[in-house]
């Protein structure tokens, strides 16, 4: 746990004259509030006001929020991103008047289903996740955007023409003491991967929120736009953001879903979190793929995960086991994309599997051939189910899911559906350019 003297000897050392606090909403926006750096004791003790309704967190009748940095995540930032040396740290946010913790901030959801975890395994049983962030590149025109270049999986400069924007960005992360295990040219145009190094979820949650701001910021330096939008274009690959997850025991230092000698090597408790998460799956969608866009990537081939089931190797299934001994052992749930909230997403993905362990549920048997090439009766005699098939068909099935409702709380679920409806119902009333092309001549 980082203190207050230990922060302030950090930043004096590092000649930081501004702290940006950020927090996220409800939809995964990051917002950002700038203090001087003298003024982060304060600020650390008695928090900042700040405006909750302009972020749709709150009502405007009852708008106030307060803003506290979580000291353990303040990280100082490289000296070429700003003309300036900064600091960046992430906060909680709490009622205005209280020492109570808002109940509709993502990260305390997060942190609430931990201590649910812990209350259930263990005080010393940690929730860690790892992402794998895609996104794409894209140059201005004046007709819009177009791919920064035309690479594909593993592609080598000069074709994989982002090479060297993830250089950047990786010796920035570096600076930052933050380990970018590997990253890559993905299998469509101008889309690249990173994978950030594993850690308790909290952190990793904390970490990706970095590396949006960071790519975002460092592409934008270059005159290009970076986009971890799941589906920018028809008729091409999109980008999503697998989540690696295992329960450590962080005291016996035990990953507590592996058996050498169990199925597929896999403990109890993996199998029964697996059950978990295939149970919940379709509520689960509005938190893990929780726009409009996400439903334009989850579609039958185009290596997007759409179908309920599970598998040691086979990538065509929801929730996959890597290779990994021991330690390394995870599960990897696939459908995730980057238009979600990090932390409510890996809130809901431990919430499914916390309630498989509970009541000790059973996955089907696995799936190791491609689902994609199976008919429709093949898939319904042996019980695979789809995804829903669009953000409303999620929304339903959300309301429907009274554990998890009851698991992240009441308060956040209405906000989160209330808010998730409006953006649908806005879709819905929009006119598209392939109304225009297809319904002009009737």
């Amino acid at each position: 746990m980082a203190g207050l003297k230990e922060v302030k000897k950090l930043i004096e050392k590092a000649g930081v004259k501004q702290v940006i606090l950020q927090f996220t909403d409800l939809s995964g926006g990051l917002h950002s509030l700038w203090i001087p750096s003298e003024r982060l004791s304060k600020v650390a003790e008695e928090g900042i006001h700040t405006d909750g309704s302009s972020v749709a967190m709150v009502d405007i009748s009852q708008s106030d929020l307060k803003v506290k940095p979580d000291l353990n995540s303040i990280t100082v930032l490289p000296k070429t991103l700003f003309s300036k040396e900064v600091a960046r740290v992430m906060c909680d946010l709490y009622e205005p008047e209280s020492e109570r913790q808002f109940k509709l901030d993502p990260r305390f959801i997060l942190k609430k289903t931990i201590k649910n975890l812990k209350k259930t395994l263990g005080s010393s049983v940690n929730y860690y996740t790892s992402s794998e962030m895609e996104y794409f590149l894209f140059e201005k025109t004046e007709e819009g955007i177009r791919f920064f270049d035309q690479g594909s999986y593993l592609a080598t400069p000069p074709t994989d023409k982002g090479a060297d924007v993830r250089l950047e960005i990786v010796e920035h992360f570096k600076d930052m003491g933050v380990l970018i295990e590997k990253h890559h040219h993905e299998v469509p145009p101008a889309k690249s991967e990173l994978n950030v190094a594993y850690a308790d979820a909290l952190k990793t949650a904390d970490t990706a929120y970095l590396v949006k701001f960071i790519v975002k910021l460092l592409a934008a330096r270059r005159g290009l736009v970076a986009s971890f939008m799941p589906k920018p274009f028809y008729g091409q690959y999109g980008a999503g953001l697998h989540t690696h997850v295992s329960l450590i025991d962080e005291k016996k230092r035990e990953n507590l879903f592996c058996n050498p000698k169990g199925n597929h090597a896999l403990s109890d408790t993996a199998m029964h979190f697996i059950a978990g998460i295939l149970n919940h799956a379709k509520a689960l969608a509005a938190l893990t793929n929780p726009s409009v866009n996400s439903y334009k990537r989850l579609v039958p081939g185009w290596e997007a995960p759409v179908y309920i089931s599970w598998a040691k190797y086979n990538r065509s299934v929801l929730v996959r086991v890597p290779p990994g001994s021991k330690l390394r052992t995870r599960l990897e749930y696939r459908p995730t994309d980057g238009s979600c909230n990090f932390y409510i997403a890996y809130a809901g993905i431990l919430a499914a599997g916390l309630d498989g362990i509970k009541r000790r549920l059973k996955p089907p048997e696995p799936v190791e051939e491609d689902i994609y090439k199976m008919s429709p009766q093949e898939r319904s005699r042996r019980g695979i189910e789809v995804l829903p098939g669009n953000l409303g068909e999620a929304l339903e099935e959300f309301s429907k899911d009274k554990y998890l409702w009851k698991t992240l709380g009441k308060e956040f679920c209405e906000k989160f559906v209330e808010l998730k409806r409006r953006e649908w119902r806005e879709y819905n009333v929009m006119v598209h350019e392939w109304e225009r092309k297809k319904y002009l001549d009737v």
